[in-house]
């Protein structure tokens, strides 16, 4: 398992940020129970990662912090952390 993932920018291109890079966007409202985050990290073991994550570039006051904001997939982001930190 990596802790790098292929995620698409608003840009639509493709790049590859490592798990620990990623936040969780202010503008995503849609909670995220156990047992969802639990089905998901089992989903992504059995099949891999089947959509990428939407991320943003975080800034703060203009400049590049050298996070992504996960704008979707949130739940996806959670779920590899869940992964990771179960190894």
């Amino acid at each position: 398992m990596t802790d790098t993932n292929q995620i698409k920018t608003a840009s639509s291109a493709e790049i590859f940020v490592p798990l620990t890079k990623l936040k969780k966007s202010p503008r995503n409202k849609v909670p995220h129970g156990k047992e969802a985050i639990e089905a998901l990290a089992a989903s992504i073991a059995a099949k891999g990662m089947l959509q990428n994550l939407v991320v943003e570039p975080e800034t703060d006051e203009g400049k590049p912090t050298g996070h992504y904001l996960v704008t979707i997939g949130e739940g996806r982001r959670l779920a590899q952390l869940l992964r990771v930190k179960r190894k």
